[in-house]
Order: structure tokens, then C-alpha cells, then sequence
């Protein structure tokens, strides 16, 4: 198990599909550079199978659920770029849960993404 904690809040999905692609790609490093300097321990223990993924955003505000739900993206094509997990497809990530904390300040703004192993709960097929 990992916590990966993060200071970026990430991007809604509703920002994400309307923005220019040399915009969103600063975004992706930079969400690259915030997992790389908070958590550098994470680096060091990369899943090798199946996943359960913990996700909390931290905000002033709170989003739809779909809304917080693919403020992910960025997150998880970090971690599979960054080697700490080997795909983010449904095969690998086995479950994924979203929760929203609210925050007073700005500055309390981020994320954490928790992994641990997949659990022995057996995996739907649609």
C-alpha cells in the first residue's frame, strides 16, 4: 500500500476536454513533477498487478461526481508514466473510488491517490 499525496489540484474533466493539447501536456508535467517531489518513496515501490485506487480530491468547492471522477486523468497517466503502476486500464486498475474533502484555504488544495493491492473481490465482467 501507498499514499501518494499531491499540492496541484487537478483539472476537472470539463477543463481537461476543452483544453489546446500544448496546454494540457504543461499540465501533465506538472502533475509528473508534484508526484516526483512529494513522494519520492512511491518511485521506489511500483505495483507490478492488479490495483485498487483510492482517489481524494481536496478542494474550496465541490464538483459533480462525474466532473471529480476524471479529474484523474492526469493523475493516472502520471502514475503509469512514473512506472508506479503498469496501466490504467480496468484490467489493472480492478476497483476505483472517488471522494471529495472540502477545504477552507487554497493553499489546502491537492490530492491523494491510495493504492494497495487488489483485494480478492472478484472482478465484474460486462
Amino acid at each position: 500500500m501507498i499514499l501518494i499525496q499531491g499540492t496541484v489540484l487537478p483539472t476537472g474533466i470539463n477543463t481537461l476536454i476543452r483544453m489546446h493539447w500544448a496546454k494540457r501536456k504543461k499540465k501533465q508535467q506538472e502533475i509528473i513533477e508534484d508526484i516526483t517531489q512529494n513522494n519520492p518513496k512511491a518511485l521506489t515501490t511500483p505495483f507490478g498487478g492488479p490495483v485498487d485506487i483510492l482517489y481524494t480530491r481536496k478542494s474550496t468547492r465541490y464538483m459533480d461526481w462525474d466532473n471529480a471522477a476524471g479529474s484523474f486523468k492526469l493523475i493516472g497517466d502520471a502514475l503509469v508514466t512514473l512506472g508506479i503502476i503498469i496501466d490504467d486500464n480496468p484490467n489493472v486498475v480492478i476497483n476505483f473510488q472517488v471522494k471529495q474533502q472540502k477545504v477552507k484555504k487554497r493553499n489546502e488544495q491537492g490530492y491523494e491517490v491510495l493504492i494497495c493491492k487488489a483485494s480478492s473481490v472478484p472482478k465484474m465482467r460486462i
